[in-house]
């Protein structure tokens, strides 16, 4: 009904406009009076005209298909662009994602009703654990490891010993659960490739301090065990957090994942232990060994279910970003509403949907995590549409502009983008302000493209209507003041005022920390900008520091395969190159 309603008021107009060019054009009505003949009104089908038949059965069909479209679209009679290859496939997987989440939820709910593994303490201490060098993998001389060759000596020697500590922990757990279940598996992998260790060495931990990266690679000596009931699980890990035999073994880090699964919903624990080994010496080192825990019904269906192909799929999707995937899975949810998500579902979506909060997410999706600008446009368009039809309320169609401005300026359409927002801040001025934090953040939006277009005079400008506004009615320390300084930082460093800059990083991770604590990604980042500061001035020993700093802090909160961490890491290679060439030329 409210799709007929909103089709009314178009065709009665349309209606009288046609009837009044008509009279206009013939007032005698010749043409209404010509008589065609009745023979050819209502003609006779026979043979002889069976080919002019189909004819015009094909040319009813594509105007039956013509009208059909018409009437599923009020906003315009564009064809919807076509989804590009990538987002097809990436469309091609969500229905299997969505359906393998919902029966790894299923099966773990029904294993472990009590949710006992994902209430288990595994300790802070080793969830986010300090990397000082008490945890770097040593030589077999018990000195941190400064090649290679060095830690695969010490894995090898390191590996029995692992071995025979992990199936006494299994034997343990049978004697004190009562469980001698044969169905338990126990399983230790050969050495990691020394290619693969090379390479996650050289990407993920090159900037860890102390280095060198290679001392960080504690999944050398490996192996999984498979318990087949919570209680079992539950025992083992209190036994790895605090063994029998002291000086065995402690563990030193350890994710709960049936506490936080994986994006698939597969759960599991995965820990690290120090054990000590023997030396030919008579002495002993310490060696960092990996070990999954895993259930088995859940790990079977998980294989059934293929559940990793999924996860690896959308991991790499997303760069890395899991955190930003899981919202965004929710958001795919709410969109579907139930429903297959695929290119026909889109389409329908973007022609017939009334509903905006859907829109709204779609357009987000499209834009932000697909790069489909085109596809955000038309459904920013839909919204247009159902703005008309219920009022054209001045803030809604403010919201949809801004909507506009910000896909146009991912495409770096920056005019473009300008010109919506200052409609935006148009409407808020008269509907909300000038004193109004929308118009505030709006200010502060404009100023975000002028920096893109390298006007830093303007921006400095905006930003200061934003501060101004948000001192009025906001208090000193309000977290968005953080995001303002943070901002205002950037745009004094490319315009090559360093000290000014730097005052402005500070007062921001002031506020940051205030409202966040210290350990917040944005602290992180806050001290990455503060080292790019010092490293556009040729400061490279006090950049290589606060880099540093930041580093640790974005990769203990965003997870090492974070686009962040990985520029962050990549500058920290560059400064270290740097200051070895000034070392050398000295």
């Amino acid at each position: 009904t409210a799709k007929f309603l909103s089709m009314i008021h178009g065709y009665l107009d349309t209606q009288k406009q046609m009837n009044a060019k008509y009279a206009e054009e013939d007032p005698g009505e010749l043409l209404g009076n010509f008589d065609v003949g009745a023979e050819v009104t209502k003609p006779s089908y026979t043979q002889e005209l069976q080919q002019l038949a189909l004819t015009m059965e094909v040319l009813d069909q594509v105007t039956t298909e013509n009208d059909n479209a018409l009437a599923t679209s009020t906003s315009s009679t564009e064809k919807v662009p076509v989804i590009s290859e990538k987002t097809a496939k990436f469309l091609s997987m969500i229905h299997g994602y969505l359906d393998t989440q919902k029966q790894m939820n299923a099966k773990y709910a029904e294993e472990d009703p009590g949710e006992l593994l994902g209430n288990f303490d595994v300790g802070a201490e080793v969830t986010k654990p300090s990397y000082t060098q008490e945890l770097q993998q040593q030589s077999i001389y018990g000195k941190p490891v400064k090649s290679m060759s060095e830690l695969y000596e010490a894995a090898e020697l390191a590996k029995p010993v692992y071995e025979k500590i992990v199936q006494k922990l299994v034997d343990k757990v049978h004697a004190a659960t009562d469980d001698d279940d044969d169905d338990d598996q126990v399983v230790f992998a050969p050495l990691k490739g020394a290619n693969r260790a090379e390479e996650k060495a050289n990407d993920d931990y090159a900037s860890r301090v102390p280095g060198p990266g290679v001392s960080w690679l504690f999944d050398i000596v490996r192996g999984s065990i498979k318990f087949g009931s919570t209680e079992e699980l539950c025992k083992c890990m209190e036994l790895l957090k605090e063994p029998e035999d002291e000086g065995e073994f402690r563990l030193v880090k350890a994710k709960n994942r049936f506490q936080n699964p994986t994006l698939s919903g597969y759960r599991d624990f995965n820990v690290c232990i120090q054990i000590t080994v023997p030396n030919a010496d008579g002495g002993s080192f310490q060696h960092i060994c990996e070990l999954q825990i895993h259930h088995i019904a859940i790990k079977s269906l998980s294989k059934e279910l293929h559940s990793h192909h999924y996860y690896e799929f959308f991991r790499s999707y997303f760069d890395g970003a899991t955190a930003s995937l899981t919202e965004r899975m929710a958001d795919l949810e709410a969109i579907g509403d139930g429903e297959k998500l695929d290119s026909e579902y889109l389409t329908k979506m973007l022609t017939t949907c009334m509903d905006e909060v859907r829109l709204g997410r779609l357009i987000v999706f499209f834009r932000d995590y697909l790069g489909e600008y085109e596809l955000a446009h038309k459904a920013c368009d839909r919204l247009f549409v159902i703005c008309e039809n219920f009022g054209n309320e001045p803030i809604n169609l403010a919201q949809i502009y801004n909507q506009v401005a910000m896909t146009y300026s991912e495409q770096k359409k920056w005019d473009e983008a300008i010109a919506y927002l200052e409609k935006v801040i148009d409407i808020q001025l008269k509907e909300l302000g000038p004193d109004s934090e929308d118009v505030a953040m709006t200010y502060n939006n404009i100023a975000l493209i002028y920096d893109e277009q390298n006007k830093q005079d303007k921006a400095l400008e905006l930003y200061g209507k934003a501060h101004d506004i948000y001192v009025k009615i906001l208090e000193a320390d309000n977290a968005i003041f953080g995001i303002i300084y943070s901002n205002m930082g950037n745009t004094y460093k490319a315009s090559g005022k360093y000290d000014e800059a730097l005052s402005w990083y500070q007062k921001a991770k002031a506020i940051i920390v205030k409202n966040h604590g210290p350990d917040h990604e944005d602290v992180g980042m806050t001290f990455v900008n503060i080292g790019d500061n010092y490293r556009q001035q040729g400061k490279y020993e006090e950049a290589l520091e606060i880099y540093v700093k930041g580093t640790k802090i974005l990769m203990m909160t965003l997870g090492p395969d974070h686009a962040w961490v990985k520029t962050a890491e990549s500058d920290i290679v560059e400064l270290r190159q740097k200051l070895g060439n000034l070392e050398d030329a000295s």
